[in-house]
């Protein structure tokens, strides 16, 4: 009995370090903080039908006729109606739109003038947050007026610019564009035509549905 509780003690004697040393909690060393990554501004909704008003001045161009060779340079501006269309894929802006204006563009220094103006146009875009940068192509036709008695028909051709729409709000945007135009149109049954190449800044403000 003697020599058991000498083994017993001296058993205990070596596992009471290592159940010590069992009651030490380990040691975790914690991770570093990773910086949260700020979420993209959410892009703004341009899809579906607009309408609005439009009105510009001519900034530079002019007219020139043939076979006479004259030219003329071309002022004063423009107000109207506009509506159109987007489709929207992500950030991807593009549709048709339409422009219906009553204009005063006049030669400088001869009689001549456009009384009215229709734009169509394929506008193209991509969208950042509020603000819609875009380009466009389209056709044109206008009510032109050669004056002394000659006779003429409508000047049409080609549109192309750039314009930028900002979104005040889901349903109203303000925005601006620059257009050139270049149309032509023959006078006096075809003896003679006039070529009309000129830009034009205008403001816009439309109200999406």
């Amino acid at each position: 009995m003697k020599k058991l509780s000498v083994a017993i003690a001296a058993m205990a004697s070596l596992a009471a370090p290592a159940f010590a040393g069992g009651l030490t909690p380990p040691v975790v060393e914690s991770e570093p903080a990773i910086a949260a990554t700020p979420a993209p501004a959410p892009v703004q909704s341009w899809a579906g039908f607009y309408a609005g008003v439009t009105g510009g001045a001519a900034t530079s161009g002019g007219v020139s006729y043939a076979p006479a060779g004259t030219a003329f340079g071309i002022g004063r501006g423009s107000y109207g109606v506009m509506g159109g269309y987007n489709l929207q894929n992500g950030a991807l802006v593009y549709g048709g739109e339409i422009a219906a204006q009553a204009t005063d563009f006049n030669l400088e220094g001869a009689p001549g003038s456009f009384d009215t103006m229709i734009d169509l146009k394929a506008r193209a875009g991509m969208a950042y947050g509020k603000v819609l940068p875009y380009a466009f192509v389209g056709y044109s036709r206008g009510d032109w007026k050669n004056g002394n008695t000659l006779t003429n028909g409508a000047a049409d051709g080609m549109n192309y610019g750039l314009g930028v729409d900002y979104a005040v709000s889901d349903t109203w945007s303000v925005g601006a564009e620059l257009i050139r135009r270049e149309l032509s149109t023959d006078f006096d049954g075809g003896n003679g035509s006039v070529d009309t190449n000129f830009n034009t800044a205008q403001l816009r403000a439309s109200f999406r549905f």
